[in-house]
């Protein structure tokens, strides 16, 4: 395993001054993320610019192995609406493909099904659009990572009253194994499982060897916080042990917070704690 980051973490720096000062403090890896995959789609030439960071990544001696892509509407029954989403992610995947990039992040949102017979539609419909991005990526030699969610999300109920598909890893297992090709896997994202209640080490032991991407954060199990390990109540000597266990050797990628309007000095002075801490807990820190 390696320590990196979502490249939002310094998010008033910018994605290139994030990334040279990421690679300074000793940042392995880096998730690109999507406000900056959005930058990088807008710019006036997205390859040539595409193809920039992935050339200033490499000059740096990092490694930017995963993107969060769009949240698609994975399961929508609108079927204009579903197709202009994958048409998206589909696009910014071949600019990914010109960064080095090689796993892409997919929510299995869409669609809060009314009755039974519309949940099937809508579980089809999920499948249906996971395999056409995962062929479009197998084509270009990249994966795709579906990550779980939790549930309840505001008021929204559906025929399951407040469970949200994607909640449960065998919920991601299901559209993996019917799908059927070796280019599709799980992202964790460890704040999620701790508002499920689901016990991390267990989660991951779950995922087994389909774990292919990590979002990495703390909460204390009541809202979404996107905080760094240790200030939350997830057990992280468990999670580290997890990884172990599964022989994962993949990005231990913090998805955490940026202190936007903070100087720059201290956004600085901060992630540079966060390493020390995650360096500390990959080397056995907290294990009793």
């Amino acid at each position: 395993m390696y320590i990196g980051a979502t490249s939002h973490v310094l998010m008033d720096a910018g994605l290139e001054g994030s990334l040279r000062a990421m690679a300074r403090m000793g940042w392995e890896g880096v998730e690109l993320a999507l406000p900056h995959l959005r930058e990088i789609a807008n710019a006036d030439r997205p390859e040539a610019e595409a193809e920039r960071i992935g050339a200033l990544v490499a000059e740096l001696g990092m490694r930017m192995p995963q993107v969060h892509f769009e949240v698609a509407e994975m399961g929508s029954l609108d079927a204009e609406k579903r197709n202009a989403d994958l048409t998206l992610v589909e696009r910014h995947l071949e600019l990914c493909v010109r960064m080095g990039i090689e796993v892409g992040i997919l929510h299995p949102v869409g669609g809060m099904p009314a009755d039974l017979d519309e949940y099937a539609r809508v579980a089809q419909t999920r499948v249906d659009s996971f395999a056409r991005v995962v062929e479009f990526a197998a084509g270009r030699g990249f994966s795709i990572a579906i990550e779980n969610t939790y549930d309840p999300h505001g008021d929204e109920t559906s025929a399951m009253g407040r469970r949200r598909f994607g909640s449960v890893i065998p919920d991601l297992l299901e559209v993996i194994d019917a799908v059927g090709m070796d280019n599709f896997g799980i992202c964790l994202d460890t704040g999620h499982t701790n508002l499920q209640g689901i016990p991390v080490g267990e989660a991951l032991r779950q995922c087994g060897g389909r774990l292919i991407a990590t979002h990495m954060n703390d909460n204390h199990g009541h809202a979404d916080e996107h905080i760094e390990p240790l200030r939350g109540t997830l057990d992280w000597p468990a999670a580290v042990a997890a990884l172990r266990e599964i022989r994962y050797e993949g990005i231990f990628n913090l998805e955490i917070g940026p202190l936007r309007g903070q100087p720059i000095e201290a956004q600085e002075a901060w992630l540079e704690s966060v390493l020390t801490t995650a360096r500390w807990l990959l080397a056995g820190g907290g294990v009793r």
